[in-house]
């Protein structure tokens, strides 16, 4: 099997939204005025004040509701759309708001006659002055960003194991290693389990062991600690160091990795930004796969703005990774991270399905007996509605469901239908139907499923940037090596940040 590296690792090294917390906050989705479909990442600052988030990839944010109270106006901007503002005490009090962005096309300029035609550059030349303009464009100072963090999985279109923080990432600037550099760090100021959202105990324990496995994907070594693997993934801010299949190392491998092609212009506010499509070379992919993505680049001075890869394979079928992230110009015109989110294929197998190994009527006891090849978990059978009986095609309303043993379970009945049952001749099996909803084992794993399939997110948007702004000794930093479960977490007044969950849908 061809196997993708979706990190090459260095040798270095709360709080949840609740119900009542939610009403405390606005809600709100951007879409696209023509398409009606939502904006993407949109970024969403405050007039009044130089904190902001990002949407997410369906377009959803929120925000406390008291900047409505202090009559703060939004201001939403998207590369490819017209900046607007929404003045928050228009809003009527309801909780959900939809805003719409209009698209801002490529405006064609007057034609002047000119006997010397300038040569324009090829879209691989473009990328080459941007590579080459990262020590001009981007920050070499040091400085700080206050950023909402979260990661979870994403199971049968299901949220799963939603973690999510407030934290403060320090960075000594882009000549500065940014994990081996032991003033590159975090401090982290909340970071706990969304629990309004699915847990699952299975995948929650597997993820970060041999459990668990990326499809035609493997990491560098094992990771531990969620940020340091997020921030291997930014190829823009380790240009000089090692990333990802086919990006390695930015500076040197990405231009002969990829070809480069024009896609006409885009704007952010006044400033036109090239936009260039890349894929990389199949001679590196194989053509089982495909590595393809965007790179929008400015015209004025050749900054990176965005940057999208992703990797799929079995023709086209599923994504193995995908990464996505964003800069934005700062006053002192210096490029700084705005999102990014990276996101991988997994899947975690158990040898043996959880299922019924043997049952059977006792009419001594007056009640069915199901015994599991495996422990199962007491709460998923609290409920009788979980258990369905037919004999003879007639159902057998269930009364009472016992655990006798952890492998056990004791289906009682009402005299009526134990009086029923203990008239029938119930030497034939057959004549009984069973269905079972939500029975599983004590890993997780659900009746005849063995498999689960997913994907794993990591993401940051960032809600603040601190311009010139060395770490604090006041502080107590996160271990790259280890897990953010198992980090300090700082006393830190986070009045004007928030923890942007995604909304939750009818199946979450």
């Amino acid at each position: 099997m061809r196997l993708f590296y979706l990190a090459i690792v260095f040798i270095c090294l709360g709080t949840f939204i609740s119900p009542s917390q939610e009403r405390q906050q606005l809600l709100f989705r951007v879409i696209n005025a023509e398409t009606k479909k939502p904006v993407s990442y949109a970024t969403i600052r405050f007039a009044n004040s130089k904190s902001g988030t990002v949407a997410n990839v369906l377009g959803d944010f929120r925000i406390p509701i008291r900047y409505k109270k202090e009559n703060d106006t939004l201001v939403v901007s998207c590369i490819g759309y017209s900046t607007k503002r929404f003045v928050l005490s228009s809003l009527t009090e309801k909780s959900y708001h939809i805003l719409i962005l209009y698209p801002k096309t490529e405006q064609l300029s007057e034609v002047f006659l000119d006997t010397k035609k300038k040569k324009e550059l090829t879209a691989k030349q473009i990328v080459k002055k941007a590579i080459e303009s990262i020590k001009d464009n981007f920050p070499v100072e040091p400085f700080s960003y206050i950023t909402y963090y979260r990661d979870y999985q994403f199971v049968d279109e299901k949220y799963i194991n939603l973690n999510e923080g407030i934290a403060e990432v320090f960075d000594q600037g882009f000549l500065t290693h940014k994990i081996s550099d032991p003033l590159n760090t975090t401090a982290l100021y909340s970071y706990d389990l969304n629990t309004e959202f699915t847990r699952d105990t299975l995948i929650s324990n597997s993820i970060y062991n041999d459990t668990k496995q990326i499809k035609d994907g493997k990491m560098g070594t094992s990771i531990g600690n969620e940020l340091t693997l997020l921030n291997i993934h930014n190829p823009i801010r380790n240009y000089k160091s090692g990333s990802f299949s086919f990006v390695y190392i930015f500076e040197k491998d990405f231009v002969k990795n990829h070809k480069f092609y024009k896609k006409g212009a885009i704007f952010l506010d006044d400033e036109e930004l090239y936009k260039i499509e890349f894929s990389a070379h199949t001679d590196l992919t194989g053509y089982a796969y495909k590595a393809n993505g965007f790179i929008y680049i400015s015209k004025e001075d050749f900054a990176i703005h965005r940057f999208d890869y992703k990797l799929y394979s079995e023709l086209l079928k599923n994504s193995v990774f995908t990464v996505d992230l964003e800069y934005k110009r700062q006053e002192n015109d210096k490029m700084y991270l705005n999102y990014i989110t990276f996101n991988n294929n997994f899947f975690i197998t158990e040898n043996n399905a959880l299922k019924i190994e043997s049952y059977s009527y006792d009419k001594a006891k007056r009640s069915f007996i199901m015994s599991f090849n495996r422990a199962l978990d007491v709460k998923s059978i609290e409920k009788t509605s979980n258990v369905k009986l037919s004999y003879k095609d007639e159902k057998l309303p269930t009364y009472r469901l016992n655990f006798i043993t952890p492998t056990t379970v004791e289906v009682k009945f009402k005299k009526e239908v134990s009086d029923f049952l203990n008239a029938q001749n119930i030497a034939d099996k057959a004549l009984f139907s069973i269905k079972l909803k939500n029975f599983q084992d004590l890993l997780g794993f659900k009746m005849e499923k063995s498999k689960v399939k997913g994907y794993q997110f990591r993401e940051m948007f960032i809600q603040r940037v601190f311009l010139n702004n060395p770490s604090n000794s006041n502080l107590k930093y996160v271990d790259k090596a280890k897990s953010l479960k198992e980090a300090f977490i700082n006393d830190f007044n986070a009045e004007d940040y928030w923890l942007n969950s995604p909304l939750k849908t009818t199946d979450n």
